[in-house]
């Protein structure tokens, strides 16, 4: 019944210039020889067999991800001619999933993020999904909190609703929006709130009732989609979706019906270059490298340079990216910045760089 829909429709422009519009942050490999693409549909199995993976992408990312993922066959990747953000994604995974099996709960899932417990996070999902079945509600992973960290948003628990697997479920009181520092600090001082993880687990039928609601046009036209066939269903009625988040569409209105689920399975969004340093192991003064690299009285830098050697010296701080069309070189602090950077190639019309 469990059923995973590996969103990936992302650009990634925060990985510049390794992320391109051609090779977005999903299918980079960031950590080891896979993508991350890769390394999501993998930590699946076999709690979720390949026949009831769905992926949502770029309709110019098929081809490449068929390429990738050789277990799914062509009807299990969907392409989006336009993007629509991830409700319009979750509410067709749903259709699409509820027609081959009417009780299918489906797992609302980043196809660009890292987790390092595997086993944690497969025993995490059948409780999720035992939860969703037994109380019809969503269910989304909140990521226990490491700091008081500004770059996630945060969920923010009410009283416990019940247990599965071990794990325990909350119902979630209220969302909140990334928080300034001193917000983030009260946050994390307090226990009660946890990172959103952007992961929801929910019974697809009641997904698509709860839509109904919120996005009746959505739920209409995810009906003519599977009727018409992709992907021709896709390339005549996606464009006419509504172009909103899962949060906002379908969470918001839901408050007090959701439920969430503390977890700590070495999780990370890997938001920007300046994340490598926090999941991956470096040298006693913070430098890490991809690649060969040579750090001489210098501390927490990054270096991403495959087949050429880096030499810093007298360096704090500072990332260096290196890929055959073009050198990025910053303070590690300004890496949430680096969309400026393709915001001013677009105006200055260096596509070749994009």
């Amino acid at each position: 019944m469990l059923w995973a829909v590996l969103m990936a429709g992302g650009t990634g422009t925060r990985f510049w210039p390794e992320s391109r519009e051609h090779l977005p942050k999903q299918f980079l490999s960031l950590f080891g020889s896979e993508t991350l693409i890769e390394q999501t549909c993998a930590r699946l199995f076999p709690l979720v067999p390949s026949s009831k993976v769905l992926v949502i992408t770029q309709q110019d990312k098929t081809g490449l991800v068929k390429k990738l993922l050789k277990r799914l066959k062509p009807w299990q990747i969907v392409g989006e001619p336009v993007g629509r953000n991830t409700a319009p994604c979750a509410i067709l995974a749903a259709q699409i999933a509820l027609e081959k099996d009417p009780q299918a709960v489906i797992a609302l899932l980043p196809a660009d993020h890292l987790i390092r417990k595997e086993a944690v996070f497969r025993r995490a999902l059948k409780a999720a999904q035992a939860m969703a079945l037994s109380s019809g509600l969503p269910v989304t992973f909140g990521i226990r909190p490491a700091s008081p960290h500004t770059g996630y948003g945060y969920l923010e628990m009410d009283r416990r609703a019940g247990r599965r697997n071990g794990f325990d479920f909350y119902r979630l009181k209220r969302f909140h929006e990334k928080p300034a520092v001193a917000q983030a600090r009260r946050f994390y001082k307090s226990g009660r709130f946890l990172w959103n993880s952007g992961m929801f687990v929910w019974k697809a039928s009641a997904l698509l009732e709860a839509a109904k609601k919120v996005l009746p046009e959505a739920v209409r036209l995810s009906g003519q989609i599977t009727a018409a066939g992709l992907p021709a269903g896709m390339k005549k009625f996606y464009a006419k979706m509504p172009n909103i988040s899962i949060d906002y569409a379908l969470m918001e209105p839901l408050k007090g019906r959701i439920l969430t689920c503390p977890v700590d399975f070495g999780w990370s969004d890997v938001g920007s270059w300046e994340s490598l340093r926090e999941v991956q192991a470096g040298d006693a003064q913070g430098n890490v490298a991809g690649g060969q690299a040579l750090f001489l009285d210098s501390r927490e830098n990054i270096v991403k340079a495959p087949g050429k050697i880096v030499v810093m010296l007298g360096m704090r701080g500072h990332l260096v990216v290196d890929t055959p069309d073009a050198i990025l070189v910053c303070p590690v602090e300004k890496t949430q910045a680096i969309r400026q950077i393709v915001s001013e190639l677009k105006a200055k019309k260096l596509h070749r760089y994009l």
